[in-house]
């Protein structure tokens, strides 16, 4: 098996990081992958938005712990059955803005961006959980504040998010859905 699809066979959703700093060298080249994701008629309607400010990370989870606390409370409940930590102790973090104004296919477009990211920072050693929870930052009260703090340009909007970090433990890839395969 290539490198290629045996990053993809492995790729697994981490859930629990160590809090060491991920290289910026690592970090710059999965931002790097993010770019080079190809978009629908070469449109390239996002941004990435990264941090690796450990402030304005707990920050933005106290944010959502909040928020889940005051709006969902069984969201909240299984926080704490994950230890307490939205964003798992993860190191950095990058939001994907899209264009709202953009083609129907933004959204798709960053779907795409998102798993390129994934799977270089697999393919780096780099665990990552693609989050789309960033959501309710967006909604209600404080969203134009979060959107300014994280300098999204005008007119664009969160689509998902990706925690990264070193792993504490090494979880399993999702079984092969062989049964969605139809072949004509």
């Amino acid at each position: 098996m290539n490198e290629t699809l045996k990053t993809i066979a492995e790729r697994h959703t981490t859930r629990s990081f160590t809090g060491t700093p991920v290289e910026r060298e690592k970090l710059d080249a999965i931002l790097l992958a993010g770019a080079q994701a190809p978009t629908a008629a070469n449109s390239q309607r996002f941004r990435l938005i990264a941090t690796d400010n450990k402030e304005f990370i707990d920050e933005i989870e106290a944010k959502l712990l909040a928020d889940f606390e005051a709006t969902n409370p069984a969201m909240m409940e299984r926080i704490k059955e994950r230890g307490g930590k939205v964003l798992y102790n993860a190191s950095a973090v990058i939001f994907i803005a899209i264009d709202d104004q953009g083609p129907w296919s933004a959204h798709l477009d960053a779907g795409i961006v998102v798993e390129n990211m994934a799977l270089a920072a697999s393919s780096l050693e780099v665990g990552n959980c693609i989050f789309a929870m960033f959501r309710t930052l967006f909604e209600g009260d404080g969203a134009e504040e979060m959107k300014q703090k994280l300098q999204f340009p005008e007119g664009f909007t969160f689509a998902v998010g990706l925690l990264l970090g070193y792993a504490t433990d090494f979880g399993k890839p999702h079984e092969p859905a062989i049964d969605k395969i139809i072949w004509l």
